[in-house]
């Protein structure tokens, strides 16, 4: 398989805190930090939403909904 996005391992989003490094995968940052939209491959125009991570799902429950 090959890689085009070099910050994000075509993951797709990329640690807030260090956004050269991939949020998942082998090369995942450990920082602990919050995933981010990674700005070189899934950057969303206004009004759009990026793409999600693979197995993402909103949970809505009596308090309304929730990610």
């Amino acid at each position: 398989m090959t890689v085009t996005c070099v910050n994000c391992d075509d993951f797709g989003w990329v640690c807030e805190n260090h956004p050269q490094r991939p949020w998942d995968g082998p090369r995942a940052c450990t920082c602990g930090g919050a995933g981010a939209p990674c700005p070189a491959c899934n950057a969303a125009g206004e009004g759009e939403v990026p793409r999600m991570p693979e197995g993402f799902r909103v949970e809505v429950d009596k308090d309304g909904w929730r990610h």
